[in-house]
């Protein structure tokens, strides 16, 4: 009999040690789900505030750092505009077609349906800088169109 007893709490201790390393291993994994996710929002918020970070220098040094602009577009306040463009498109995914399989009879054996995954993608990012009469960068926009 104490044996028997010794064995169960042999058993329930080990069984505790397996849920608390299971445990462990899912908050393992959820901390570097975490910080991946913080990683990621870091780094966008790294390049925005390199790039807002211009506002008050002078568009030349701009142009000496970064290279030609795409377009500039003067506005009736007297403000020009000079743009940063860059597009991006593409598609990718897969498609596989759907088919029945029947016996001489008409009778369905096996059946897929169709599994359409596929996608496609256009859009430009832009960096517009505003700049004063002066040459000084008063204002930046960044988006997508």
């Amino acid at each position: 009999m104490k044996t028997k007893i010794v064995i169960l709490i042999f058993f329930f201790s080990s069984l505790l040690f397996l849920v608390k390393a299971q445990s462990l291993a899912n908050s393992k994994s959820k901390l570097d789900g975490r910080l991946n996710k913080e990683k990621i929002f870091a780094e966008i918020q790294r390049k925005i505030f390199n790039i807002t970070s211009w506002a008050g220098a002078n568009i030349s040094e701009l142009i000496n750092k970064w290279g030609n602009y795409t377009k500039i577009t003067e506005t009736p306040n007297g403000y020009t505009i000079y743009s940063y463009e860059t597009r991006y498109s593409g598609n990718g995914g897969k498609y596989e077609p759907g088919y029945v399989v029947t016996d001489q009879f008409g009778n369905i054996l096996h059946q897929e349906s169709v599994k359409d995954n596929t996608y496609s993608y256009d859009f430009t990012d832009f960096y517009d800088f505003y700049v004063s009469q002066n040459n000084l960068i008063v204002k930046v926009n960044i988006g997508t169109r």
